[in-house]
């Protein structure tokens, strides 16, 4: 976007409150004077930027997904470029008297840098060089400050532009709120990043909200980068550490390697991914020697208990990694806080449930470590030995805000000892040795202000850990599921609940199925399939299983308001009225029951009714914004203008991020310049605001918000590849359907929708079945609905109809992009032949003939149909643009060459190409390593024994034409498959 840059700052008309600019002048002022506003604007900053292609165009259906990353509807962004330009990144900045905070609003709200203007330190990692690498959810990542993580892990929006605002708070204090609601589930998380007058830390508040009608998987991780060099030190109150996955326990700081894993400098052994174990205290910290600064973070354990460590360490690959995320090889580590005790846990978040807690971040100077934290004041306690029996005791604290008269007293249990009286403040660290201390006692210290509220209290040597007596290091027991035949209900409805948890919902719904096949009576598992049916929107079979639950256990809300969903899904409102109003009655499900209630009074026509349900929904519950949002759309509908105004007020405080609200307030005549924009940015950010008016039967807003001209060009901020919201199908075609029921005509819109491009469409939305089904009762032979519609079916896991419908499409527009692509793997997920996903690549070929997934897919077809290597590697070359075809495709090629004997054929293929790095991927030295030892077993047994171990023995050589080997081989040269294919070779050349 192009900025023009703003010395005084500036905010957008939906701020809660007007800016008011304040020369940071201010601020060098006499420490002692009354603390200034927050000063907070938008501005922009240059910084070089990885050069990204467009994304992958195929839809990534959960059903074709083999990494366990499911993404659908998003795009992948794998198009990496191995060049860096200068790009113009928007800025959310928040100063006051001691920090000075940068958010990225455009990368994923990346809190990129907050600076300590006492020692100019950053206390994130405010990486110079945005570049990206393949580690994300959908790929592209970039190592910089710090990233949240909802509901999975470097989540789909980590790089993307997200919601956001900045507002003023009632002290003085301001905001930058930043948030998304996400495609695949419908929630949203909301991040306030706040300054405080006078207050040296950053307050974080987060808000999770389930604001769809389903339950769905979800964990939370702050993941905050912070650079780091050899002496750094990660300082975490804790003995014990454990693995993912809780696959051992481990002791720390030493391992049980005998490394001291806390100093950076010795993390030489491969990457450190651990987690704080039988710890319950609240801060964690990195401190550098280096630069005598620091960072804490502080959570109460009543909010965010779990905390980790990661580390690429300084290994060969570590040091490769340095290389591919940043420009000028600077290290960094990240320190984690997550509400669950490892990244393999997620939870459930249940429709209209919400979590909220808050963090801190605070900068550290001159303390040289940490023994206690809290957003007071953080504090240093060591020992001096004084002879045999006395010891000095030395006391360093940071305080994060001016204390005048302050006592620090040093007790021996509850005998005060020593004492000190001191005006502390955040602009000089507190240092003072109280020297002949009786040396075996343990002593307490306690900081007091001049009220005598004491704010920080630490006790030599005491921590709440568990205790050691009861921890067991080592490997940990895991559990195994028995084979299928042994298997209970029990066994198959935890499985299945545990491959749900890992967004594995198809397999989830097979594996409830086969446990129905032996159990058919189980309630449990009725409800569990009835329950994921309806998240996949296969509601018919829905209904039979709840209504089967329910008959056994009438007294279940859960199964009722499920229940509901698949009835009124199918047409049944009545019945789904009935099941809703019973589960209203539950605490748990009160609230989206009765929203679903106040829908069908709205859509039926009585809308005051709808609104007063609505408001009984929303009461006391401040969390429920979308909600909130729906009761000043009805506000203003009914003409109760002076209440929807003061609501608006309301909500808006709540979540300034809302583009609803901002649309809401657009339309009751606030001033919102930035807003389409925003929206032209995502099409699919109209189509939400469209479907919650749809929802409520408010259709004529709908077709408002789906009829707008939005702008285009630099103030245009969106990803790569996606669409503007004129040339996007899906809102034309909701368009359409809005004035069908308004009583209008909507087949010129329903004509556009057909006319435009499909590629990177990839529908979701329950709504749309009827949107696109209505298209078709106009148009049978509309190629582009019929094609949607199958895209939408496969995103619930429904293949047959997925299929019907695009075979339809064939027939008619056999040149749609991806449709072959869709088809064949389709069709080899399937129990029919590879044959027919053959015949479908093949096809494919001459209408899309530069989509990669063809021949991968082909190869794929004809490798299960039999086809010897060679057949298949031809089929990979005969892909047009070889020499610049992405790494999936040559890594394969690579493979199947190699399996052809084709050895000579299969390197020249890594020769003169970038590769960029992936994290949890095949690398191209793995690639190149196992290729060199293929070539090796394949002389061992040809004979040539000589020859094969000297391709062993130099298998880790540079090779000048391959860059990649200079460094970095001998992690894969040194794994265990490796080892294995070095010792079958030996045994043949004995």
């Amino acid at each position: 976007m192009a900025m023009k840059r703003r010395k005084a700052a500036t905010i957008a008309s939906f701020a809660l409150v007007a800016l008011t600019v304040f020369s940071s002048s201010l601020w060098a002022s006499d420490a002692h004077t009354a603390a200034q506003p927050v000063r907070f604007w938008e501005d922009s900053k240059d910084i070089p930027t990885s050069e990204e292609g467009l994304p992958d165009p195929n839809p990534p259906f959960d059903l074709f997904t083999t990494s366990g990353r499911f993404n659908y509807p998003y795009t992948l962004r794998h198009n990496l470029v191995d060049r860096r330009v200068p790009r113009k990144w928007r800025t959310l900045n928040l100063e006051n008297e001691y920090l000075k905070c940068t958010v990225l609003p455009d990368l994923g709200g990346h809190l990129y840098t907050c600076i300590e203007k006492i020692n100019g330190a950053s206390m994130f990692y405010a990486n110079p060089t945005i570049k990206f690498a393949r580690i994300a959810y959908r790929g592209m990542w970039a190592a910089l400050g710090v990233e949240f993580n909802f509901p999975v892990s470097h989540n789909w929006m980590t790089v993307s532009p997200v919601d956001f605002a900045m507002t003023r708070e009632a002290d003085g204090g301001a905001s930058v709120w930043v948030g998304n609601i996400d495609r695949a589930y419908g929630m949203q998380w909301r991040v306030q990043l706040t300054l405080r007058p006078g207050r040296d830390y950053l307050e974080q508040k987060t808000t999770l909200y389930n604001r769809s009608d389903t339950r769905h998987r979800f964990y939370w991780w702050t993941n905050a980068g912070v650079e780091v060099w050899d002496d750094s030190r990660i300082l975490y109150p804790m003995e014990f550490t454990a693995a993912h996955g809780f696959a051992d326990i481990d002791t720390w700081p030493v391992n049980a390697a005998g490394v001291d894993q806390s100093i950076i400098g010795n993390q030489k052994y491969g990457p450190v991914s651990r987690f704080s174990y039988g710890s319950r205290e609240p801060y964690m910290a990195v401190y550098h020697p280096h630069t005598r600064s620091g960072v804490v973070h502080y959570s109460s354990p009543l909010d965010l208990p779990a905390k980790k460590i990661w580390s690429w360490s300084s290994d060969e690959d570590g040091l490769d990694w340095r290389t591919a995320l940043s420009d000028n090889n600077s290290a960094y580590v990240e320190i984690q806080a997550g509400l669950f005790r490892d990244q393999e846990t997620y939870g459930f978040l249940e429709p209209q449930e919400t979590r909220a807690f808050t963090e801190y971040w605070i900068p550290i100077r001159e303390l040289g470590g940490v023994a206690r934290a809290n957003p007071d004041a953080v504090l240093n306690l060591t020992r001096q030995a004084a002879g045999a029996d006395r010891a000095g005791l030395e006391i360093i604290l940071n305080v994060t805000r001016e204390l005048p008269n302050a006592v620090i007293t040093i007790l021996n249990g509850t005998q005060p000892v020593a004492s000190a009286h001191e005006s502390l403040s955040p602009q000089k660290t507190f240092r003072k040795t109280f020297p002949g201390l009786p040396a075996s006692a343990a002593y307490t210290v306690e900081l007091r202000n001049e009220t005598d509220e004491v704010l920080l209290r630490h006790t030599e040597g005491q921590y709440d850990f568990v205790s050691r007596d009861k921890v067991q290091t080592g490997k940990q027991p895991s559990h195994e599921y028995p084979a299928e035949p042994n298997r209970g209900a029990d066994d198959f409805l935890a499985l299945g609940t545990d491959q749900e948890s890992n967004g594995e919902l198809p397999v989830a719904l097979t594996t409830y199925q086969r446990g129905l096949a032996r159990f058919s009576d189980s309630i449990a598992l009725n409800q569990a399939t009835g329950r994921l049916e309806v998240i996949l929107k296969q509601y018919a079979a829905a209904a039979q299983h709840l209504s089967k639950a329910l008959a056994w256990m009438n007294s279940d809300h859960e199964t009722a308001y499920y229940l509901g969903l698949a009835l009124a899904a199918n047409g049944d409102e009545r019945g789904a009225r009935s099941q809703w109003e019973f589960a209203q009655q539950s605490e748990s499900y009160h609230a989206p029951a009765i929203m679903m209630l106040a829908a069908m009074e709205a859509r039926a026509g009585d809308r005051e009714r709808g609104l007063k349900m609505v408001q009984q929904g929303v009461n006391n519950r401040p969390d429920l914004t979308r909600e909130g949002a729906i009761e000043i759309a009805l506000l203003r509908t009914l003409r109760r203008q002076p209440e929807a105004t003061k609501r608006l007020e309301y909500w808006k405080q709540q979540d300034p991020t809302s583009s609803f609200l901002r649309y809401e307030a657009m339309r009751m005549g606030q001033s919102d310049p930035g807003l389409f924009a925003h929206l032209a940015a995502d099409p699919e950010r109209i189509l939400e605001i469209a479907t919650d008016y749809m929802r409520f039967g408010l259709y004529e807003d709908a077709l408002d918000v789906l009829s707008r001209q939005y702008p285009s060009g630099e103030e245009v901020v969106g990803e790569p590849g996606v669409l503007h919201p004129s040339s996007y199908p899906l809102i034309a075609y909701y368009r359409g359907f809005c004035r069908y029921v308004l009583g209008q005509d909507g087949r010129a819109d329903f004509v556009a929708a057909s006319g435009m491009p499909t590629t990177y469409v990839f529908p979701n939305r329950p709504e749309s079945f009827a949107v696109l089904h209505r298209a078709l009762e106009i148009n049978p032979d509309d190629a582009t609905a019929h094609f949607l519609l199958g895209s939408l079916y496969l995103s619930g896991a429904m293949t047959g109809p997925a299929i019907k419908e695009w075979e339809t499409a064939r027939k008619l527009k056999p040149s749609l992009p991806t449709l072959h692509r869709n088809m064949g793997y389709a069709i080899l997920q399937s129990s029919e032949s590879p044959d027919r996903a053959i015949e479908l690549f093949r096809e494919g070929m001459k209408y899309d003939p530069d989509n990669v997934d063809l021949y991968l897919g082909l190869e794929e077809a004809m490798d299960k149909a039999g086809r010897p290597p060679g057949e298949r590697a031809r089929a990979l070359q005969s892909f047009p643009k070889l020499q610049s075809a992405p790494a999936a495709l040559v890594f394969r090629l690579v493979q199947v060459l190699g399996e052809a004997g084709e050895f000579g054929q299969a390197e020249r293929q890594l020769a003169n190409r970038f590769f960029p790095r992936e994290e949890g991927a095949a690398s191209v030295r793995q690639i190149y390593v196992a290729l060199r030892l293929a070539r090796a077993k394949s002389l061992a047994a040809h004979g040539q024994c000589s020859a094969a171990l000297d391709t062993v023995h130099h298998a880790g050589d540079p090779v000048a034409t391959l860059p990649f080997t200079a460094r970095g081989l001998g992690p894969f040269l040194a794994s265990g498959v490796s080892k294995q294919t070095v010792s079958e070779i030996q045994a043949v050349c004995r």
